[in-house]
């Protein structure tokens, strides 16, 4: 996540210091981000001489002091660690200057619980998607301390970046989209397990059925037009009800293909072969789908006003 924020700010004009302790790990960011441009380009987005100053816009750098003595706003995005957050930002805390607004990009830890810094009123949640240099949404949660001023600011700086900020008054684990998510999963999970369908087939009836729709009339405005008379009696029929994925439902598919080593697109396979395909390939092929896919509902909605 933190090479496409990263990117996503640089684009925008602002200078960005992108931290990791591995130098390895910040070779492959740059790497991605160059490509990930590319695609922008190919795209129409930007223009081949963009590339150059947008890339000169971010420093690379293994020393959290150094990335973080300018900073006006840090995002944290290592891993769902407790222990790691809390120190994290206390460094953070420590070498930020005191205007700056520390934020997280967790999906599902409370962070207004552990993290302590002297600036509670400046520390809220920034969560991204995958990939954050083209989904426009972003959760922002604000803690029981965050100022009004913080949470707005931080708001205001998303639009100016182009995306779409979703502040919610209060924390709770997964927020929206990953929560939907979650639940989906447990019959997905369901169903490849007992092989009522492939991988492939499953994904072809999601677009062409579900995605399709929900990009229309999202999920709560679907009960609309289905008819709210027809999603009541569905809720009081106990043989629709009973034909859920009971809620303990414990996966088994996806641990084999973990116990393997196959991890998905980074070691090349996953539920799908790649078949060799670099990192950067397989990236660079979603995104030119997304960002079309992007444009053309854009261009829908802005016939819509």
């Amino acid at each position: 996540m933190g090479h496409g924020i990263a990117q996503t700010f640089a684009q925008a004009g602002y200078q960005v210091s992108l931290v990791d302790v591995i130098q390895k790990a910040l070779d492959r960011a740059l790497g991605l981000i160059k490509s990930s441009l590319g695609t922008f380009t190919q795209e129409g987005l930007l223009a081949q001489s963009e590339i150059p100053e947008i890339i000169g816009r971010i420093t690379l750098t293994t020393s959290l002091e150094e990335g973080a003595r300018e900073a006006d706003i840090a995002i944290e995005a290592v891993t769902e660690n407790i222990e790691l957050k809390k120190e994290i930002f206390a460094q953070l805390d420590k070498y930020c200057p005191r205007r700056a607004l520390l934020a997280s990009n967790t999906t599902a830890l409370n962070i207004f619980d552990f993290v302590e810094t002297w600036r509670a009123e400046k520390v809220l949640i920034c969560h991204w998607y995958t990939p954050p240099q083209i989904i426009p949404l972003v959760d922002v949660v604000k803690g029981p301390q965050t100022s009004e001023e913080s949470v707005e600011l931080m708001v205001q700086v998303l639009k100016k970046i182009g995306k779409k900020p979703l502040v919610m008054s209060k924390f709770i684990s997964g927020y929206t989209v990953p929560r939907l998510q979650m639940a989906l999963q447990r019959e997905i999970y369901f169903l490849l397990d007992n092989e009522y369908v492939t991988p492939q087939e499953l994904d072809e009836a999601v677009k062409y059925g579900l995605a399709l729709r929900m990009m229309i009339v999202g999920v709560v405005q679907r009960f609309d037009f289905g008819g709210l008379d027809l999603t009541v009696r569905n809720l009081e029929n106990p043989y629709v009800q009973g034909q859920l994925t009971p809620l303990d439902y414990k996966p088994k598919k996806i641990f084999e293909l973990f116990k393997q080593g196959h991890l998905g697109v980074k070691t090349g396979k996953g539920f799908y072969d790649y078949k060799g395909r670099t990192e950067a390939e397989i990236y660079h092929e979603r995104d030119i789908h997304l960002i079309r896919m992007l444009k053309a509902y854009k261009s829908l909605r802005e016939k819509e006003k």
